[in-house]
């Protein structure tokens, strides 16, 4: 008697070790590890305002948040409420518009970034496109992008430009300078045609878009 064969396994295009996929798994991998870095950051500026010194308390605190985005609310909660500030002190309101702003841009970009990171793509040949045959949302929505790796290597600048403006403050806060002066960069359109982005308060401010040639650390 004949043994049965093997089910061959379902190959929808070529696989995800394709030289063809590698632009978009080191976009999506550096956008991965800029996002974490980010946060790694807004962690260190959650300590500086809270008063700096031994930061085991306040990091205690930062990591039982299970949220990124709620991670992200703390600093500017904090320093709403420093009652060692005066109202009438305008570092400080300018301190909690530039939280209030890096809040805003980073949970717009989150929404790019879960797009980017959470669409299932395939690939045929050469061509890899966002796999939105099953009905996938976030996919169906690259899909409509133009260049969706451009895309990819935006969300990547632009969270690498919010850690770099969020270690700039921690850093003035730290030594006693002045703030850095929010960071103006080309916007989105000139990837998708969409104008401005609108922040988490609903406020349109103009979007984030380091040069894809590269930004300055400063570390």
């Amino acid at each position: 008697m004949a043994r049965p064969r093997k089910p061959r396994p379902l190959q929808w295009g070529i696989p995800v070790t394709h030289s063809a996929f590698k632009p978009y798994v080191t976009a999506l991998g550096q956008l991965t590890l800029a996002w974490n870095e980010l946060h790694e950051r807004m962690s260190l500026l959650f300590c500086t305002v809270m008063g700096g010194g031994y930061a085991n308390q306040f990091l205690a605190i930062w990591h039982t948040i299970n949220s990124d985005r709620n991670q992200r609310s703390v600093p500017a909660a904090a320093v709403e409420n420093d009652l060692n500030r005066s109202n009438n002190d305008a570092t400080h309101k300018y301190l909690i518009d530039e939280i209030r702003w890096i809040c805003g841009q980073v949970n717009t970009l989150e929404n790019l970034r879960n797009d980017a990171l959470h669409s299932p793509l395939i690939g045929f040949g050469p061509h890899i496109t966002p796999m939105t045959g099953l009905g996938h949302l976030r996919a169906q929505k690259l899909e409509s992008k133009s260049d969706f790796l451009a895309e990819f290597r935006w969300c990547r600048d632009a969270a690498v430009a919010l850690t770099e403006y969020v270690y700039m403050i921690n850093a003035s806060l730290s030594i006693g300078r002045a703030l850095p002066d929010r960071p103006k960069l080309p916007p989105l359109d000139r990837l998708r045609g969409t104008g401005t982005f609108t922040g988490g308060g609903g406020t349109a401010r103009p979007a984030i878009l380091p040069p894809l040639t590269g930004v300055s650390r400063g570390r």
